[in-house]
């Protein structure tokens, strides 16, 4: 076993103190001589009890002198026995058991001060000490001009909440919640010339800029507002923030079409070409104002109009307005009757600001969905005057004047049998039928 010791040796000779380093492998080097050079034997000390002597060559980093005088001596015999047997026990059993010879490396020539005690290892450079390339590149970087792009100066500071989803990826079975924290974003008015319908009114606006991309930098939008005449008249069922109340139900309204929509487009046949699909609206809060609005993004194209809260209808001439139309129909069947999405209009198949009508409108105290929800009247128009069209048959719709559907009875289904809930009194009419499936 390789064993590396130091020992220190120190001579008097009449009054003048001499010391040298011996580094030892294995053994105990005995003096031979009063004076010891580079070139000189030494003993080693049997480490096994038996008297053997060894003998290895010394070289002068192994073994080093420093002489002041030419005229020193060495210690005794005796004294180099006792140091080097103190040395012996300091270095345990490992080094008695060695039986073998070592032979001591070349000298460097390398002379020690006296009482420095020499190491036979070299110091070994840190790398983590110094810092890295990376913090070096981040570091100067302070150093020079860094880019810095405020904010722009024009444009209406303005606060956007977003209706989440639990589950976007299936927009139907998804549960609506409003965010929490708002996002900032900046829009400027583009003009003063009002545009909109018999409830609203609308400007078109550009964003300038927007937190976490909410709305999009550059992007022209239209921002809702309602008439005063609609917000007095629902102010008796609102009485505080009645603006806030109405542009909370206009989105949840536009968003539960959004639904009905994407279930739609999953089941309807490829012999349907277009799919309709409804604008995302956010909640806004204009800070200048101190002002709720509706906001959505602008649609430009020809803007048509397919049928209208009331149940009228235009005469479809084309695939398009056959699958707007149909789609309408198929709201009705698809729900049991409960609700029926019109007044579509829009560009193309992005359709914007629906009427979801539910039955039981005028017997409510609240406001079901949006202000214009017509109610029964306008279910009882759609099925007199819709025609059924190519989309109906391709969707095996059945003919909307003869299936009429019980008011406020709710269809669920139960291992395959539908039962029809009624609101009134708690009873239930269980009848076998077939679920549309498309």
């Amino acid at each position: 076993m390789y064993i590396n010791t130091s020992c220190l040796y120190q001579g008097v000779h009449r009054g003048d103190h001499h010391l040298r380093a011996v580094n030892s492998y294995a053994g105990f080097a005995e003096l031979h001589g009063d004076h010891l050079t580079s070139r000189a034997s030494v003993h080693a000390v049997s480490l096994q009890g038996q008297g053997v002597k060894d003998w290895i060559r010394a070289s002068a980093e192994d073994l080093t002198f420093h002489r002041e005088d030419s005229k020193t001596s060495l210690l005794d015999r005796l004294e180099d026995k006792q140091i080097a047997t103190s040395c012996q026990m300091a270095a345990g059993e490992d080094a008695l058991n060695a039986p073998h010879f070592y032979n001591a490396q070349q000298s460097l020539g390398r002379h020690r001060k006296i009482g420095v005690i020499g190491s036979p290892f070299k110091p070994v450079l840190d790398v983590n000490y110094y810092y890295s390339a990376v913090e070096r590149n981040n570091l100067m970087r302070l150093s020079q001009s860094i880019p810095f792009t405020p904010l722009p100066n024009r444009g209406e500071p303005v606060t956007i909440y977003r209706l989440e989803e639990s589950s976007p990826i299936s927009l139907n079975n998804s549960m609506s919640s409003w965010s929490q924290q708002g996002r900032c974003a900046k829009i400027e008015f583009l003009s003063k010339e009002e545009m909109g319908g018999g409830l609203r009114r609308a400007l078109k606006v550009e964003c300038t800029w927007s937190e976490f991309d909410i709305l999009k930098p550059g992007q022209l939008y239209i921002v809702k507002s309602f008439l005063p005449e609609v917000v007095n008249t629902w102010k008796r069922i609102y009485k505080e923030d009645t603006v806030l109340h109405l542009c909370l139900k206009e989105i949840q309204q536009q968003r539960a079409a959004q639904k009905l929509a994407f279930a739609f487009n999953q089941m309807k046949p490829k012999t349907i070409p277009y799919s309709p699909r409804f604008l995302e609206v956010f909640l806004l809060y204009c800070h200048s104002a101190s002002q709720w609005f509706a906001i959505e993004e602008c649609m430009t194209g020809e803007f048509r109009k397919f049928n209208h809260n009331s149940g009228d209808e235009i005469r479809p001439i084309n695939v398009l307005e056959e699958t707007m139309l149909a789609f309408s129909h198929w709201t009705y069947e698809y729900t049991r009757g409960e609700l029926l999405v019109l007044d579509l209009q829009g560009v193309g198949e992005n359709l914007t600001d629906p009427s979801v009508i539910k039955s039981e409108e005028k017997r409510s105290h609240d406001m079901v969905f949006g202000p214009a929800n017509l109610g029964e009247d306008a279910v009882k128009n759609f099925r007199t005057k819709h025609r059924c069209n190519s989309c109906c048959g391709r969707l095996k719709l059945p003919d909307i004047k003869r299936n009429d559907y019980t008011p406020d009875k709710v269809m669920v289904s139960q291992d395959g049998v539908e039962v029809a809930v009624q609101s009134g009194n708690g009873t239930k009419d269980v009848r076998n039928s077939i679920r549309l499936m498309i």
